[in-house]
């Protein structure tokens, strides 16, 4: 059931101190100050209620409703975990096998009725039958629920060590595949980010920047100089008289 009052409209967290405050005893006058003083109450007041306060009659639907509900789901959670509680002590006590000790005592009940049986069909002897025979329905159902709950786990567990095996197969080839220099550099490129990827390509092209200037591929020939004859420039010219 959805409530729309004004404490019912408060977040979670906020009915569910005021529950408990409730619980504890705390007088309502105490609470609604307490409410009103809250500024996640005071938001959703203004913000749906024209800014209107907590009252002890909101308060008094509170209790009559909502708080109502809350102490109902209490006693069922309360339930629930004395439940849990006897289970785990049921099967500790019977190492995780209670209907098959619930079969083992259902068995017994069948031969102590057997042994007191007289052979001759009694009302008595009727009666005790047809009670055990609805009890025994009632463990087969129970032991077949085990036997499918024990099947899903085993089920379970193979999935487990297939997907383990298959994890495994995976890391085997990302080794055989890391092994090429193009998947390395595929990878560690795919995981750098723009900025980085284009610093890394500017410092490799600056690496491979040539320090001389590249000549042409077709260049103009050029003239050779010319040279004088060494023998020439080594003769001593004649002396010439005055």
């Amino acid at each position: 059931m959805t409530r729309t009052g004004k404490i019912a409209r408060l977040p979670r967290d906020l009915r569910e101190q005021l529950n408990r405050r409730l619980h504890d005893g705390q007088p309502g006058t105490q609470l609604v100050l307490w409410l009103n003083s809250l500024p996640e109450a005071r938001e959703v007041l203004a913000r749906e209620f024209g800014g209107r306060a907590i009252s002890e009659q909101n308060l008094s639907e509170w209790k009559q409703g909502g708080y109502a509900d809350w102490l109902a789901r209490q006693d069922a959670l309360a339930q629930v975990r004395e439940l849990a509680a006897d289970a785990g002590e049921l099967a500790r006590a019977t190492d995780g096998a209670l209907v098959e000790h619930l079969a083992t005592v259902l068995a017994a009940r069948y031969a102590a009725a057997l042994t007191d049986w007289c052979g001759e069909p009694t009302a008595e002897s009727r009666r005790k039958l047809r009670s055990l025979r609805g009890l025994c329905q009632d463990i087969v159902e129970l032991r077949r629920s085990d036997h499918s709950a024990a099947r899903l786990k085993i089920e379970q567990e193979r999935l487990g060590r297939e997907r383990d095996q298959t994890e495994e197969e995976l890391i085997e080839h990302f080794k055989r595949w890391v092994r090429y220099s193009k998947v390395r550099d595929w990878i560690c490129c795919d995981s750098l980010s723009p900025e980085e990827r284009e610093r890394r390509l500017r410092k490799s092209s600056a690496c491979r920047r040539p320090t001389r200037p590249i000549p042409p591929l077709n260049p103009t020939p050029q003239p050779m100089p010319t040279t004088r004859n060494q023998t020439e420039s080594d003769q001593i010219k004649p002396f010439r008289s005055q």
